[in-house]
């Protein structure tokens, strides 16, 4: 132990560009390998491999197995000890008599080269050597499937590349069919592109023909991979290709037919013959029927395939394409002759009409239908199959294919559009969503008819609120064809509303993309909609009512595009419109309608840009003088908060560089404290608001530069650093956890340096790693004592540059609101029990990788805390007329609440935040209050 901790630890270096200081490189290995030791051998030592190996020279070959297992379970070795113990393991592999030891053996060399980042080299000649001599197919099987791992593992050199290339063809030849599998699989995936395209790939190919099934798979997915690496894939493939589609094993299907795919979108212009005929035919023609035919295949994985691969097939002929929704073959897709061509066919057999029978001179076709269709019969239909197929999968995936190819073909598109409708009834909701999203993304191709929307609309009863979602989201995508059709859209979401008022906001955002659609339309119905009688003055309708205001939002958005709607308006609806302006933003647009102040619009790449850019360099400007640039950092803050707020296309930066700042006097408050001045507020309490700032910085910001992500590892450095010296000062707590927080935080920052040599450090995150990697004992005391001078004299924090890129993870609760649940509608439950509290959230900008931290946090009255995971189900992509939203997310899920018994009713506090380290959570939205009453349990008489 005392030999490993003593080893060199400034190996690695980073030279600084403009100083000319050399930065050590703190390995992670060092900071933790206590903490490893410990955790692998109770003693706190490395385990010896060559200790295990010793064991097995006097070892049977169940014991020798054994300590193969405890080899693998321990993985935490010396490397030094490597090259030794792999000789001895290798001449105990020639001298093992039994074979599931020899593989172990193998398998060992696989994990070395994989866990512990051994020269992979050296075990490749080892397992060649090894091999050569070898006669069971099971060990030399395991032996190429280890040499595809160790060769995975590193970049290997061409010389040893063409090793294993060698050794796999000289293995091909083996009667075993796992040897031959495993060889194969090995020159897929490593032979050299240029060797490929001369002999390996037609090599590969002849063993699509082997009497195995698995060899036969296995030939096809080598060939698929070799394409996948650049390497050519002829055309001369496709009629191999074609032959295994009707084999008797699923796995070989499978493989032919993502070959018959990849050959008929490499090669879509290339001519072949029609089986059993001269005519000629686009190869992406016939793969489509291929693939076409395939839908009608026994296995559901086939069709489920087959299904997903047309989809991608979109350089296909119209009339193959058409043919997939119609089950009888279509007249154009016959061979047919000329009547010249008849009749010279006639005069050169030599047979004349004898006269005795009618008729009998008439042309006639010598080749049945069948045999000259260009299109295999399986074909016809295909899609529509598809749509009917018993599983979910298989229809989904041709929902999925229809919606691909609609967006490339307008008429297909057209064409389509019933058979997307009818699986509107499905009685899979996942199946339904499909093709409501497929109609919506084909929208722009298509008008709806009054009879295809009184299917679509008798969805909207669906009881799923997302099928009701989808289907307000492609209601306001598509356009209808008459006055009759809107009044028919308009009435129905109306009546939908009246009977499910939470889809409050969705129907909204559909009625405001119906008026955006149909100007003209709206116009018509103006005077029906709003009840306006030409000779009468009509009563003021409700503002609060939601069927008026979405009725007002639809026409608002209408008058947008078509001023003359405004003179239709009555009086009142012109007041309504104010009120709405401010209320609801968002859904009606500005208008001229007299008297409207012009409002003042700001963008990211003007005033908001130069408002900061004056921010900063006013900050700049003062650096020097302390008081001076706090008052301005706190009055920035605000600032910074505002412009948030009035330019979202700018929050992202404004709310960076406001945390910035507030983490800047945070620590320059603590600086003070290090240096034993006394400040007003409590360390702890300021130390904790560090801390969490930075934790702000390091996880809820996005699209930060490199320069961006060097100021933010510099500031939790600098707040780690504070943290430590506060902690060994107060004495009052153990300073082991800061410490290694702190050389984590180093390591972390020395690597991206590594890794990024044009970013240069400041002088206190040189200062600090240059005196943490000359710490031979990273213990707190010696640390703190090392780390103090250099905290107490730091320079102020670099100001960040601007970047309009980034974007703030944050969070908005659609349901409940207060007003939902105020004082007047209570939740009452009986004390103990359960009551379930609908909950919706729409967060922006939040990373796929912070899904799992996602949690709800629930704070009663009596300050306990609950923090809930929702389930990953509950949590969905935002759908929109382009398809699924990159940064948008929304959580619908129940929030369940639970309590003893309460006097009287009081607020519980409900939000969404991150739990991106245990005990701290960080709150991506205001809490919202929600009143709770847990009533004293009935007692019967």
């Amino acid at each position: 132990m005392a030999v490993t901790m003593k080893r060199s630890i400034a190996e690695v270096s980073i030279s600084i560009p403009d100083t000319g200081t050399i930065l050590p490189q703190i390995p992670t290995h060092r900071l933790y390998k206590r903490i490893r030791r410990n955790a692998c051998n109770p003693n706190g030592t490395l385990t010896s491999i060559l200790s295990y190996v010793n064991l097995l020279e006097e070892a049977s070959s169940n014991e020798a197995l054994q300590i193969l297992l405890k080899i693998t379970d321990s993985m935490h070795f010396d490397e030094n000890e490597f090259p030794e113990a792999i000789t001895k393991l290798a001449e105990h592999f020639q001298r093992e008599p039994e074979s599931a030891v020899r593989v172990k053996i193998l398998s060992l060399f696989a994990d070395l080269a994989t866990e512990t980042g051994m020269d992979g080299q050296q075990l490749i000649d080892e397992v060649i050597k090894l091999l050569k001599t070898e006669k069971s197919a099971k060990v030399i099987s395991q032996g190429l499937n280890v040499l595809e791992k160790i060769g995975k593992s590193f970049t290997p050199s061409v010389s040893y590349i063409n090793k294993m290339v060698f050794f796999a063809k000289v293995k091909l030849f083996s009667a075993s069919h796992n040897v031959q599998r495993h060889a194969i699989l090995l020159l897929g995936v490593f032979v050299l592109v240029s060797d490929a395209e001369k002999e390996s790939l037609e090599l590969i190919g002849k063993y699509t023909d082997s009497p195995d099934a698995r060899v036969r798979a296995q030939a096809f997915r080598s060939m698929l991979t070799l394409g996948l690496r650049g390497v050519h894939l002829p055309p001369s493939l496709y009629p191999r290709a074609c032959v295994s589609l009707t084999d008797d094993y699923e796995c070989v299907r499978k493989e032919a037919l993502n070959m018959v795919y990849e050959l008929g979108v490499r090669h879509p212009e290339e001519m072949i013959k029609v089986q059993d005929s001269e005519q000629e035919v686009r190869l992406i023609d016939d793969a489509f029927g291929k693939v076409c035919s395939a839908i009608c295949d026994l296995s559901m994985n086939i069709r489920t395939q087959a299904a997903e691969l047309l989809g991608g097939m979109t350089m296909v002929s119209d009339e193959f394409l058409h043919q997939t929704l119609d089950k009888k073959l279509m007249s154009n897709m016959r061979k047919k002759r000329s009547l010249h061509e008849r009749s010279a066919a006639h005069f050169a057999s030599g047979e004349w009409s004898s006269g005795k029978k009618w008729a009998d001179d008439a042309p006639k076709e010598v080749v049945s239908a069948d045999s000259v269709s260009l299109m295999a019969s399986g074909a016809c239909g295909a899609l529509v199959q598809g749509l009917e197929d018993e599983f979910l999968e298989v229809r989904t995936a041709s929902v999925n294919s229809m919606c691909k190819l609609a967006l490339r073909n307008p008429l297909f598109a057209v064409t389509s559009l019933d058979f997307l409708v009818d699986m509107f009834n499905d009685e899979i909701e996942e199946v339904r969503l499909r093709a409501i999203y497929s109609l919506t993304a084909i929208s722009r191709h298509i008008i709806l008819r009054e009879d295809q929307l009184e299917t679509m609309l008798s969805s909207l009863e669906d009881y799923s609120v997302e099928v009701r979602e989808g289907l307000h989201l492609m209601l306001g995508a598509c356009k209808v064809s008459t006055k009759a059709c809107l009044t028919l859209v308009v009435q129905k979401v109306l009546d939908v509303l009246l009977k499910y008022p939470e889809d409050r906001l969705s129907t909204f955002g559909c009625m405001q993309r119906v008026g955006q659609k149909h100007p003209e339309l709206c116009m018509s119905i103006t005077p029906q909609q709003l009840q306006d009688h030409p000779f009468f003055d009509s009563a003021e309708r409700d503002v609060e009512d939601p069927a008026y205001v979405c009725v007002l939002i639809m026409l608002f958005n209408a008058a947008q595009h078509l001023p003359a709607m405004l003179s239709l308006f009555p009086e009142t609806t012109i007041k309504h419109y104010a009120y709405l302006r401010d209320t609801m933003p968002n859904f009606v647009p500005r208008l001229d309608m007299g008297g409207d102040a012009k409002e003042l619009n700001l963008t990211g790449s003007t005033g908001s840009r130069q408002f900061l850019e004056t921010l900063l360099s006013n900050i700049q400007r003062a650096y020097s003088a302390p008081q001076a640039r706090q008052a301005l950092l706190k009055a920035a803050q605000d600032d910074l908060d505002r412009l948030a707020e009035i330019d979202p296309a700018f929050s992202g930066t404004a709310n960076f560089t406001s945390v910035f700042f507030g983490a800047q006097l945070q620590m320059e408050q603590l600086q003070l404290a290090a240096t034993g001045l006394s400040i007003k507020a409590p360390i702890k309490e300021c130390l904790l608001q560090l801390i969490k700032k930075c934790l702000m910085l390091q996880n809820l910001f996005s699209n930060l530069t490199n320069d961006d992500q060097l100021l933010v590892k510099q500031m939790c450095l600098r707040a780690s650093a504070l943290n430590l010296v506060l902690i060994v000062k107060d004495r009052s707590q153990s300073a082991l956890g800061p410490c290694q927080l702190l050389l984590h935080i180093a390591s972390d920052t020395s690597s991206f340096l590594q890794e990024n040599t044009k970013l240069i450090a400041d002088t206190f995150t040189t200062a600090i790693l240059i005196k943490l990697a000359t710490v031979g004992d990273p213990k707190p005391g010696r640390v703190y004592r090392e780390i103090l001078p250099i905290v107490q004299t730091a320079a102020p924090v670099v100001i960040p540059q601007i970047n309009t890129n980034i974007k703030m993870c944050k969070a908005r609760i659609i349901e409940p609101t207060e007003s939902s649940y105020s004082a007047d509608n209570v939740i009452k439950v009986t004390a103990g029990l359960i009551a379930a509290v609908p909950f919706v959230a729409e967060l922006e900008n939040l990373q796929q990788s912070q899904r799992q931290d996602l949690r709800l946090k629930i704070k009663y009255p009596d300050q306990n805390v609950h923090i809930i995971v929702p389930r990953k189900r509950d949590l969905k992509k935002v759908m929109t007329e382009e398809g699924e939203s990159e940064s948008q997310w929304r959580l619908r899920t129940k929030v369940l609440l639970s309590h003893g018994v309460w006097t009287e009713a009081s607020t519980v506090e409900i939000t969404i935040c991150l739990a991106v380290k245990p005990n701290n959570e960080l709150e991506l939205c205001k809490p919202v209050k929600v009143h709770f009453a847990p009533k004293p349990v009935k007692r019967g008489l």
